[in-house]
């Protein structure tokens, strides 16, 4: 190991570390060899917070992430950010808030709606966190937020607010909405993606379609550099475990 690997190993360790202290709550570092290993240890304790009251989210670490944990402001600062943060998205109208943001992201021309509608076709499910797939045989973070309401988990990673993604308090609304509705659990966040494990996910072509409206007005990125058209997008949520937003 050359000189420049060992500091990059060290710059590594240190994100880790920072990241894990601002989070201020029981964190491990999970380094496996494959991905279906970083989904059991999840799944451990996924089952394991639904018992002790916390919610498992999956970090993976960066210089961008020790930004979005706010590394430069004390506990007390941070404690009531995250306060405000939940106490704002208690006065958010969801249905209006993704209403709004899907009048934003659809084309306006005719022609163009029908293009970005598309055909509905079941997809084969993926069984993972996408994101995992370039950390396995790295270090992240499997931090246990010390909530029973797994929506709160956005406003103590309070990334958003950048480009077309949504504010951290516009998140936790959104994902208190879709959790009453879908058993739908953010468990995965970087500093521009959100990974969703899902307990009761859409088991009809409709129920897919309207849901893939809400996601593409959420996060439109995942139709106009993902799946191409939003009923593509509902063929790969109908009995889907796992969601995925990404923003550019």
């Amino acid at each position: 190991m050359g000189i420049f690997d060992k500091f990059k190993k060290k710059e590594s360790k240190d994100y880790i570390n920072e990241i894990m202290a601002r989070l201020d709550c029981d964190s491990s570092i999970v380094e496996e060899k494959t991905v279906k290993g970083v989904m059991t240890r999840y799944h451990q304790a996924f089952i394991e917070g639904k018992k002790e009251g916390y919610t498992p989210l999956v970090i993976i670490p960066s210089e961008m992430m020790l930004e979005v944990v706010d590394t430069e402001s004390n506990k007390e600062y941070l404690n009531d950010k995250r306060e405000s943060i939940i106490a704002k998205a208690k006065n958010i109208d969801v249905k209006e808030l993704l209403k709004n943001l899907l009048n934003e992201v659809i084309p306006m021309e005719e022609d163009e709606h029908d293009d970005i509608t598309g055909e509905f076709a079941v997809e084969e499910q993926i069984n993972h966190f996408l994101s995992i797939e370039e950390a396995v045989n790295k270090k992240i973070i499997l931090a246990k937020i010390p909530t029973d309401k797994p929506w709160e988990v956005a406003a103590w990673v309070p990334m958003g607010g950048f480009n077309e993604c949504p504010m951290p308090e516009e998140q936790v609304a959104v994902f208190k909405y879709w959790y009453e509705r879908y058993g739908a659990t953010p468990a995965l966040v970087t500093p521009d993606v959100w990974e969703f494990f899902v307990s009761n996910p859409p088991k009809t072509q409709e129920e897919s379609e309207l849901l893939a409206w809400e996601q593409f007005g959420f996060c439109g990125d995942i139709v106009w550099q993902g799946a191409g058209t939003v009923n593509a997008l509902a063929g790969t949520l109908m009995n889907s475990s796992f969601w995925y937003f990404w923003w550019d």
